[in-house]
């Protein structure tokens, strides 16, 4: 007669008992990820591979309940291990390392709980083969089979995970082009009348929802300034950081007093607006400027846009002000994630976009000339809840912006002579504008 082929039939036990509440739990998610009214493959494939690794679990169940009960145990021994235990033990490791890797993407004290249950899942796969080894009674090529059905299925899994909540969030669209022009139509009464005509067009082969625009008109006081183009004069504008490359450049005979004063600013793309390729799409907008006030206005206009597979709710943005912070907030909803991605990493619930209405450098009073969006996105967490005012302005001073590139375009319109440096003027010219005359140059 042979005896217990397993040594503690507790283990069994153990076995049979983790494999039915894994199962539960596997089932009942991934139905909650299937039936989701969404198309995204990332959330529709996992919950496949769910339900498939849940049938698994509840079937090796069915099986460990007779080697765990020695009383049915016909003449005193214990029946051979049969699928899908073996089975069962090879998904338990591949999904243990599926939970550890998607846990990295977490944040917060999930990340803990749920790599403890990854360790637990390889644990428990890992003694299964150990204390089944010699008791598998299944040929070699089916054994074969289902470990690279796993593993295939698995890694397909894994990547379109990491694509819809890695990738997408942190990519955001560059292709994208904006054109603006500005003229003068007439001088009407006290006022200059000016046309600006914004083109924008998304050129990169596929759809972008736009989720901030800008444009800001600003009017500079350009003074006569005679000075010769040497090194000396020329090198402060080839270090440091330009803020604007139009507004910071070089000329030999004219001074623009910075910083310009903003005329008209606002945005000129409807939120949530979603760009089709190759489509053009224009603006035309009308500015009441005084006359001759100004000897050259700047018109810069950005548009921000991410790609359409970027889930987005349908629902509007949050506006958000800081007390005592200058800039404007937008905060936009993603679409509700799976329950399987929301346990691993957490739920990767927003896009905070800023509108950034004051320089940083200045005195938080005037609004900054060069009018920016920008965004970030806070790292995922199990709540899913909104971020507060201290995340968001952590955001945006210890996280790097998004992998995106700034595209913008500018017109600049001349408007009046040029004139001699007054007092006040002068002094905020180069000292060889100390030399030039007060009275009015040459026109533009």
């Amino acid at each position: 007669m042979r005896g217990p082929r397993l040594p503690v039939v507790a283990t069994v036990r153990f076995f049979a008992a983790f494999f039915l509440v894994t199962g539960f739990a596997a089932l009942v998610v991934g139905v909650h990820d299937v039936l989701l009214p969404d198309d995204r493959l990332g959330v529709v494939f996992p919950g496949v591979l769910l339900l498939l690794a849940g049938a698994i679990f509840v079937g090796a169940v069915w099986q460990l309940i007779p080697l765990g009960l020695p009383a049915r145990w016909e003449k005193a021994q214990q029946p051979p291990c049969k699928e899908p235990v073996p089975v069962a033990f090879l998904v338990s490791i591949l999904l243990g390392f599926y939970v550890f890797f998607g846990a990295l993407a977490g944040t917060g004290g999930q990340r803990a709980i749920v790599l403890a249950v990854s360790v637990l899942l390889i644990a428990v796969g890992c003694l299964g083969f150990g204390l089944f080894w010699n008791e598998i009674e299944v040929s070699l090529v089916r054994v074969g089979a289902s470990i690279a059905l796993t593993i295939a299925g698995l890694l397909v899994g894994g990547w379109e995970f990491w694509y819809q909540n890695q990738y997408v969030p942190s990519h955001l669209d560059r292709a994208v082009s904006v054109q603006v022009s500005l003229k003068k139509i007439r001088t009407q009464g006290r006022y200059d009348l000016l046309s600006a005509t914004f083109g924008y067009e998304d050129i990169g082969g596929r759809s972008i929802i736009v989720l901030g625009s800008d444009y800001t008109l600003t009017g500079s006081t350009v003074v006569a300034c005679p000075r010769l183009a040497t090194p000396a004069e020329e090198s402060g504008y080839f270090g440091g950081q330009l803020p604007d490359p139009q507004r910071a450049r070089f000329m030999s005979d004219v001074w623009e007093i910075q910083p310009a004063r903003v005329l008209a600013a606002g945005r000129f793309v409807a939120d949530g607006k979603r760009l089709g390729p190759n489509v053009p799409a224009t603006r035309q907008l009308v500015f009441y400027v005084p006359h001759d006030r100004y000897q050259l206005l700047r018109l810069r206009a950005q548009v921000f846009a991410v790609s359409a597979s970027v889930p987005l709710a349908s629902v509007p943005p949050v506006r958000r002000e800081i007390a005592g912070d200058n800039d404007l907030y937008d905060l936009w909803k993603l679409r509700g994630n799976g329950w399987f991605q929301n346990l691993l990493s957490g739920s990767r619930g927003w896009i905070v976009t800023r509108y950034e209405l004051v320089n940083p450098q200045g005195n938080g009073i005037a609004a900054s000339p060069d009018l920016r969006v920008v965004a970030r996105s806070p790292s995922p967490t199990w709540s899913g809840n909104a971020p507060g005012d201290d995340e968001i302005e952590s955001l945006f001073t210890k996280q790097p912006p998004l992998d995106t590139t700034e595209t913008f375009g500018d017109a600049e319109l001349p408007l009046a002579p040029v004139n001699a440096p007054t007092a006040a003027q002068l002094a905020k010219t180069p000292k060889a504008c100390a030399g030039t005359k007060r009275k009015t140059a040459g026109g533009p």
